[in-house]
């Protein structure tokens, strides 16, 4: 009996020693790391050239008191307008809104270097509340029927939101930048179909709009990048020891073999970090978004020779991944808005709504404006007055969005654009 015990015992403790001797050789196993197509030096630039400078110094001198949030809010939304509060924020703010066009003019935009996650990234919030100061003025100017001058103002709110966007700075700062953008795009949807501009003046602005290919892919594609580089920078500040927080994993223990493989971690973070650098300048149908947000099971983690770094991969991955939706959104918006100038110009021209986007080219548009989801033109309904995107589900719901009166077991994901008139 005693001869059975020890022979089982052997052969468990020799499976045993063959399945970490298999872990081992995984964790030694070298993970190719394409670094090349990572890397994004930051732009030397003159002092006094950099939009951000003047950005942040106009930060210093909002004025936007406790007691008039609601107020102030309302004013930045164009709901319960206040005419002499208006011109109150305006005046009180004229030293920031000054900022705020200073850093227009410029073409240079870069955000300071960040080294870890754990670098704080204050100015994020002022920026929102720059733009929208700027929101409020582009209201009173179009209450005040100073309706161009209000449009030129959203053109260049719409353009220094994409140069936050491509700011070299991490994700979180890409999707601020694509947050301002999206307000003033937002004015003009919003406004279009009151302003008093005609129909060569909406054309203009539809055309100053349109950006350059491929620019929204690499604004993403660069805030990727950052991202990146600022991950391997916390890793191995991790490893170090430099980083002890409670919210990151403390690695004086964890980063032993078989728990943690530093080399495998950051093959894992290079592999998902070029798999969107890749799908940047792509079409979202075209990224295999589905795979990117795909994990493996518990057992093939633990098997890994690395389950911590795989933990910390897929913790991360799927977030990463579905901010390519984000830049579809944006693009789509952005496409959307084009549209609607054309169409409102159409209508001031012809007296009636076009029967379709074809008919908008070539006098108002060069090109029906393309769907960034499936790669398709644009959706538009004249009946429902709406331009629209068929969305992640890449299926062309009729333009029915989540903003749908159908019950919500039934609303589709179409991204539907309105415009009143």
């Amino acid at each position: 009996m005693k001869k059975w015990l020890l022979r089982i015992s052997l052969g468990f403790l020799a499976v045993i020693g063959l399945l970490l001797a298999c872990i081992f050789l995984r964790s030694l196993t070298p993970a190719p790391v394409q670094n090349q197509e990572l890397q994004l030096a930051r732009a030397t630039i003159s002092p006094g050239a950099n939009g951000y400078d003047l950005l942040a110094a106009a930060t210093n001198n909002i004025w936007w008191p406790k007691d008039q949030e609601q107020a102030i809010g309302d004013l930045v939304k164009d709901t319960n307008w206040d005419d002499a509060l208006a011109a109150t924020v305006l005046a009180s703010n004229r030293e920031a809104l000054a900022g705020w066009d200073a850093a227009v003019k410029l073409p240079d935009f870069q955000v300071p270097e960040v080294s870890t996650m754990e670098d704080l990234l204050p100015y994020l919030a002022s920026w929102k509340q720059l733009a929208q100061l700027a929101m409020v003025r582009e209201n009173f100017l179009l209450h005040r029927g100073q309706d161009q001058a209000a449009f030129d103002e959203l053109v260049k709110h719409i353009q220094l939101g994409r140069r936050m966007e491509n700011s070299h700075g991490v994700l979180i700062v890409y999707l601020v930048g694509a947050a301002v953008n999206t307000m003033g795009l937002g004015q003009i949807q919003h406004w279009v179909g009151k302003t008093q501009l005609t129909p060569d003046q909406l054309k203009a602005y539809s055309l100053q709009l349109k950006t350059q290919p491929g620019e929204a892919g690499e604004a993403f594609a660069n805030a990727i990048r950052v991202e990146h580089q600022v991950q391997m920078n916390t890793l191995a500040a991790m490893r170090a020891g430099r980083i002890k927080s409670e919210d990151l994993p403390h690695f004086g223990f964890w980063s032993v073999w078989p728990i943690f493989s530093y080399s495998q971690t950051e093959g894992l973070f290079a592999r998902g970090a070029l798999m969107l650098v890749k799908a940047a300048p792509h079409h979202y149908s075209e990224a295999n978004v589905a795979g990117m947000q795909a994990r493996p099971d518990m057992v093939s983690i633990c098997l890994s020779g690395n389950p911590v770094g795989q933990i910390l991969f897929y913790m991360m991955m799927p977030a990463l991944a579905g901010s390519l939706e984000k830049k579809s959104k944006g693009d789509v918006q952005l496409q959307a808005i084009r549209t609607i100038l054309a169409l409102r110009a159409y209508q001031l021209t012809h007296g009636h709504l076009p029967p379709d986007l074809n008919a908008l080219v070539p006098e108002f548009l060069e090109a029906v404006p393309v769907d960034d989801f499936d790669g398709q033109p644009l959706r538009y309904s004249a009946e429902k007055k709406i331009v629209y995107s068929v969305g992640k589900n890449l299926k062309d719901d009729g333009g029915d969005d989540q903003a749908s009166p159908h019950d919500s077991s039934q609303r589709h994901l179409d991204l539907a654009f309105k415009f009143e008139f």
